[in-house]
């Protein structure tokens, strides 16, 4: 009984985890892509106050990198938490080439911002 209390604490912290490092994608995108964000009119105060108020203090916004990277420890911390299928068919060919895409469409999206 305590085994399975444990675990379910454990699964819910790991979504929480989750749930952060999308918030901080999201949060990143809306920081850095503003000017568009603008344009089309969708700019939120309070977000926007928010924002300014935690890149003061925190200084997470200061370089592009530093919010994709505290997502993506956020976001492997929480994949490490979670219990794996044991009989799925994942070869380590396809996890290197979904990592390397992954992280190469991640960190070096930066045209996009242009």
């Amino acid at each position: 009984m305590q085994q399975e209390d444990d675990l379910r604490a454990l699964a819910k912290i790991m979504d929480f985890l989750r749930a952060v490092s999308i918030l901080l994608v999201v949060m990143h995108l809306y920081w850095y892509c503003y000017e568009a964000i603008r344009l089309w009119g969708v700019d939120i105060g309070v977000v926007d106050r928010i924002l300014m108020n935690f890149d003061r203090t925190a200084g997470l916004f200061r370089s592009i990198l530093y919010t994709k990277l505290f997502a993506l420890v956020l976001l492997a911390l929480s994949c490490l938490g979670t219990k794996g299928v044991k009989d799925e068919k994942i070869t380590w060919t396809k996890i290197w080439v979904s990592l390397g895409t992954g992280i190469l469409l991640f960190f070096f999206n930066w045209w996009i911002l242009d």
